[in-house]
Order: C-alpha cells, then structure tokens, then sequence
C-alpha cells in the first residue's frame, strides 16, 4: 500500500471535491498523509475520517496536549482522527522551541517522507506555503499534482519545468508537474 501525500491552501472553502479525490484514492487502496491546518488539510483529514481512519496519518505542528496551535490549526479535526483510530503524529514538525514557521516546513517534510505522489487542493495560483512543499515532493522524485480553483498554479519555488494537463485514477481532471527534461529543482 502505496502513501500519497495530500496538502493545500488554509484558505481554501469546503469544496466537494477533496472528499471524493481522498475516497476514491483510499478505495483504490493507498494511505493518507496529511498535515494539520485549517482549509485544505482539515477537509482531508474528514474525508478520510469517512472513509477508513486507519488509512490516515495525521503530521501536527503542535503537541498532543494542544499546545503550540495557533489560529490556522485544525485541532478538532486532528484530535477527533486519534480519537477514531487515524495516527496522528504530534510535534512533527520538532519542538514547540523552533518558531512555528520552522515547524509547519519540517512538518511537511515529515509527512512527505516515504510517500509515492503529492496532490494539492489551492485556492489560488500563488499559494507560497503548498508551493514550497511542492517542491520538497518534486525533489523527493514524486509525482505532484495540484487542483487551482480558478487557474493553473505558478510553478514550484526554485523548480524548473511546467504545469500540463493531468488526471488522477477515478477521473480527475488537474495540473500535474513536469520537470524540466534537462534539471530538476
């Protein structure tokens, strides 16, 4: 059973759409990894929480008693996923010492690790923070995929190549990352 790393813009409206592209990929029999933000994340966490739990691997910035969350953390949903069986890996991002910058970066390090693909749920083409860790997965050899509501995103910081017209397995249309045939990130 194969990983895929799911992330995306804290802005980003509840939107139908992650819920049947986590299902359809736990029904096709991969596993979940997921940061702990609001928008994106959060919405991940749920449809995968609807799906199967045991599926989900949950990567927190703050520690399991709560404490180094901040406004755009989704504690609920992160604490009602170990509450129903997902892994929930608290202070992955380090200790609450490093600033919360540092520790949302080292978290989604943490999260891509091992992970087969990356797919990303923006809500805008200039989404600095999921840009960044799209290019993490771009240097990690993954495969990385992106749904921009409205357009195609901007490329990934420091990374050479284009955005072409892709698909996930259940039909999705998206944007996938084509390295450049000569250099990658």
């Amino acid at each position: 059973m194969s990983q895929i790393h799911f992330g995306g813009s804290r802005s980003l409206p509840e939107t139908r759409l992650i819920h049947q592209v986590v299902s359809s990929t736990l029904a096709a029999g991969h596993s979940a990894h997921v940061g702990c933000a609001i928008g994106a994340d959060a919405q991940v966490i749920r449809a995968a929480l609807d799906y199967d739990p045991a599926r989900l691997s949950v990567f927190a910035a703050f520690a399991g008693d709560g404490s180094g969350a901040w406004s755009g953390s989704a504690t609920f949903d992160v604490f009602t996923a170990l509450e129903v069986g997902a892994d929930v890996s608290f202070s992955a991002g380090g200790p609450l010492s490093v600033p919360l910058a540092g520790r949302l970066m080292a978290r989604s390090r943490a999260a891509l690790a091992g992970c087969s693909a990356a797919v990303f749920f923006l809500s805008a083409p200039s989404s600095p923070g999921s840009l960044a860790v799209a290019a993490l997965a771009v240097r990690f050899n993954q495969p990385v995929f992106a749904f921009c509501f409205p357009a195609h995103p901007n490329a990934p910081r420091g990374c050479s190549g284009r955005w072409v017209a892709g698909s996930l397995k259940g039909g999705f249309s998206c944007w996938r990352w084509q390295p450049a045939q000569s250099k990658f990130c």
